[in-house]
């Protein structure tokens, strides 16, 4: 029997084994042990952005052990891939923290949405550290880095 699931459940589920198991890679040396990750998504929605139309969850959340941003990771679903999530990608690009030479904000899209993404993203002047492809094959999450414009070390 083949039962699916919701793309709430769905968006819950990549985020979390994103937000468990790129944030931070699981050999990567530079990591500061103080940092807290939030996957933020689902019933554990604990982390926002207060903005005027009201409040903005990213899907991923990494503090600095001081509270403050350190980057945030949007997951988009199918559908979600669209000119009326350029102000989303905006705000959470402006709201997050500083890399070494842009903003550290990535966006996770389904696999063959990349290059409609990263368009927009350009077209529109929206700063990003990465652009990243997600599938699930097989029952497993494939996560493939698209486009890294900070650090090489976060393009796997």
């Amino acid at each position: 029997m083949n039962v699916m699931i919701s793309r709430d459940v769905l968006r819950a589920r990549v985020a979390r084994i994103i937000a468990a198991t790129r944030f931070p890679f699981v050999d990567q040396a530079d990591w500061i042990e103080s940092n807290t990750v939030i996957a933020n998504v689902g019933s554990n929605k604990i982390w926002s952005i207060d903005t005027p139309d009201g409040e903005v969850y990213p899907s991923i959340v990494v503090l600095h052990a001081d509270g403050s941003v350190r980057e945030f990771g949007q997951v988009e679903m199918e559908g979600d891939v669209t000119e009326t999530r350029v102000p989303l990608w905006r705000l959470l690009s402006e709201e997050t923290g500083m890399g070494v030479r842009v903003k550290k904000f990535f966006l996770y899209v389904p696999e063959g949405k990349e290059l409609i993404a990263e368009k927009m993203l350009e077209d529109n002047g929206v700063e990003y550290a990465g652009l990243r492809t997600w599938a699930v094959r097989e029952g497993n999450l494939i996560v493939k880095p698209y486009k890294t414009i900070d650090e090489e070390k976060d393009h796997r």
